[in-house]
């Protein structure tokens, strides 16, 4: 009976060292540093990034990004315009995953405002995984849920928040998010 309570209690103790390890793993919306500036503008820059999806347009990296440290990954939106019906000019994004980079399309959609809160879509288009990280393919279109749901909350230029110093504390009042992969 002791060996069982023993095992019962191991089992407990493992359970909730699991769930204090997935409630510690979340993305945050934060500004980043001169450091991490470094090391981003040589994976994220044009001629990289072109080599990987040949539409990209020229874009500059933003002064904040949706990172989780504890597992590596780091979204930066990157921009871009115009129809979701023309590749060429979606909006772009990245998720950077233990060093490799991740391309793709986002479009966010969505109804209401502020006020009411907000019920946001985003559609996910050409996803351009690197085949060293193929393999992890369904797992990163969960780390893209998570980071793209954080990045839905961000409101860099709330309360006086600008390009150089964004404000990363400021809430979006959103009702719903989900992410369709097209």
């Amino acid at each position: 009976m002791n060996t069982l309570i023993a095992i019962q209690q191991r089992y407990d103790n493992n359970q909730q060292q699991l769930i204090q390890e997935q409630q510690s793993m979340a993305f945050v919306n934060e500004k980043i540093s001169e450091q991490d500036w470094e090391w981003v503008a040589k994976l994220v820059n044009y001629e990289c990034i072109k080599a990987i999806s040949r539409w990209i347009h020229k874009f500059h990296i933003p002064s904040f990004w949706t990172v989780d440290r504890e597992r590596n990954a780091f979204l930066i939106q990157l921009g871009g315009g115009g129809s979701p019906d023309d590749i060429g000019r979606m909006p772009y994004a990245v998720l950077i995953l233990d060093g490799q980079v991740i391309v793709f399309n986002v479009v966010r959609r969505g109804t209401g405002d502020g006020t009411v809160g907000r019920h946001v879509i985003d559609e996910v288009h050409e996803l351009i995984v690197p085949s060293v990280l193929e393999l992890r393919r369904e797992g990163i279109k969960q780390l893209l849920r998570e980071a793209l749901e954080e990045d839905t909350y961000c409101r860099p230029f709330a309360d006086g928040g600008t390009v150089a110093d964004p404000n990363m504390t400021a809430r979006s009042n959103v009702k719903s998010f989900s992410v369709e992969f097209k």
